[in-house]
């Protein structure tokens, strides 16, 4: 049996005997010279480094921070003995909740076998649980896999998991609560973030406060980088590119298809949606604005069409609703940095949900009127929160999708632009209506955790293997921006995320 190496009273220790013990002020080193905590911490890693330089291996290895209330970063095996002081190509946090879990499996699953990864969060416990489901639904021990003790409201633990990150998929949301914590000790400790936040304040605030620091630190937080919003972001950025003329605007259209097994949301979306729409009147999202994108770019003359709040569809069949997800937040701000940085033309966009009957349009929106209604209020925002199942009729549960729901469900997004067929200079007005229309699609499967996990890891691969065609500066950036010249498009189709130009479905 390989010895289990511990730490107790700050030595360690393995099959019960004291291996090391960090010399103190009543410990003097071997020349005499007292010690202060940061050497003794030094010491430590020394020490370890030679011990693991012996071929002595563990299943866990706990590497101390010298201060007793530290929280401990645990490693998994390695080979490797500089492996404590290096970065990890990808470090997932998060990875016990339900969306990192399948995150992690499919990294596991991908060609990208060369990228070195950890594993992240709370409990030592939960990682090993985590790593042992997995393991089974790829047929593959993964149970070696490096781990890394981290949690959101201990602030030092987040910077020993940056250190030891090149790139960090943050998964653990709400990002409002957790989010920023992660964010700060990863542009402080030099490693890139990607998230899959959905929430428009949080990640409009994060570029108002580390915009600048992260650019110079080198390193890039690209936010929004799950199902919200990539298949959008990047949609609109292709049918821009696409286009062969100057695009005005888009409508986009988003269509959720399930299967037999039906579909139910993780109930932690749901606890975002609530906090979301009860913080929106406190968020200052004018101010942010203001300040995130300081010039004034011109709008078009050339408005999009008005459409009343349920609206039929003839060119896809079935009827429209307002999308109230992050997508437009997102996209504005991605033609600011196109009109800004390149000097190019900003479209517009509209977003819109695609729900085939009158009768389940009507229900939805009634649904989104009383859930409005009831999280302004203290009383029946509690009870949202404590029965997401029965107050959601059950579109989120807190066990979220059976496998077998995520198997059978996909997603359709379709981009309906309209522009000129000629090209002017970015900033100056076209005399004449816009009339060329053409489309795109994006389809892929899952959207809520398959077509999520495969965005994020998208993301995180651009960011790792695509740096000469990132913008030349780090900073926070939405994916388009961040984007737009580099490979992701060939990674997502790979995933089976795929765009395409259509041909425009005529209104009958």
């Amino acid at each position: 049996m390989r010895p289990i190496l511990s730490c107790k009273h700050n030595c360690l220790w393995a099959d019960k005997r004291v291996l090391w013990e960090p010399p103190n002020k009543d410990h003097p080193t071997p020349g005499g010279e007292r010690t202060t905590s940061s050497t003794r911490a030094l010491l430590f890693r020394k020490s370890f480094t030679e011990l693991h330089a012996h071929s002595l291996r563990s299943s866990t290895v706990i590497v101390l921070h010298d201060k007793p209330s530290s929280t401990l970063a645990i490693l998994g095996e390695s080979n490797n003995p500089r492996m404590v002081n290096e970065r990890f190509d990808i470090v997932i946090y998060g990875a016990t909740g339900y969306t990192g879990a399948v995150v992690l499996e499919n990294l596991v699953k991908s060609e990208y076998s060369d990228v070195t990864y950890a594993v992240a969060g709370r409990s030592e416990a939960k990682l090993k649980a985590t790593l042992k489901k997995v393991s089974s639904n790829v047929d593959k021990d993964l149970t070696d896999t490096k781990m890394i003790v981290a949690d959101s409201s201990k602030p030092e633990s987040l910077a020993e998991m940056a250190k030891h990150a090149k790139v960090i998929i943050n998964a653990v949301g709400p990002y409002r609560l957790h989010g920023e914590a992660v964010v700060k000790a990863a542009v402080e400790n030099g490693a890139s973030h990607v998230d899959i936040s959905g929430e428009p304040a949080w990640l409009e605030r994060m570029q108002m406060t580390y915009g600048k620091q992260a650019e110079e630190n080198g390193v890039y937080i690209v936010g929004a980088c799950g199902w919200d919003s990539i298949p959008c972001d990047l949609g609109v950025n292709f049918i821009k590119k696409n286009f062969g003329g100057d695009l005005n605007h888009v409508e986009s259209f988003v269509q959720l298809n399930t299967g037999d097994a039906g579909y139910s949301f993780n109930a932690g979306t749901y606890q975002t949606l609530i906090l979301g729409i009860h913080g929106a009147k406190s968020d200052g999202l004018g101010k942010i604005r203001k300040e995130i994108m300081p010039v004034k770019v011109p709008r078009s003359q050339y408005k999009l069409p008005k459409r009343p709040m349920l609206w039929q569809l003839p060119s896809l069949g079935g009827y429209a609703l307002p999308f109230m997800g992050a997508d437009k937040s997102v996209v504005n701000r991605s033609q600011y940095y196109d009109y800004t940085a390149n000097e190019q033309r900003p479209v517009l966009l509209e977003t819109y949900i695609r729900v085939q009957s009158l009768f389940w349009s009507l229900m939805l929106m009634l649904w989104l009127v009383v859930f409005q209604f009831m999280v302004q209020f203290e009383f029946t925002r509690k009870i949202l929160q404590k029965y997401p199942d029965q107050c959601s009729f059950y579109m989120f549960k807190n066990s979220g999708p059976t496998r077998e729901q995520m198997e059978q469900a996909s997603f359709t997004y379709w981009f309906f632009g309209t522009g000129w067929d000629d090209i002017l200079p970015y900033d100056q007005e076209h005399p004449t209506k816009p009339t060329v229309k053409k489309a795109a699609r994006c389809d892929g499967p899952d959207a809520g955790y398959i077509a999520t996990s495969f965005c994020v890891l998208s993301a995180a691969l651009t960011v790792l293997k695509d740096k000469n065609t990132l913008p030349p500066k780090g900073g926070v950036f939405t994916t388009a921006a961040a984007f737009a010249k580099t490979d992701i498009y060939t990674r997502l189709e790979k995933f089976g995320i795929r765009f395409s130009v259509v041909d425009q479905p005529k209104e009958e």
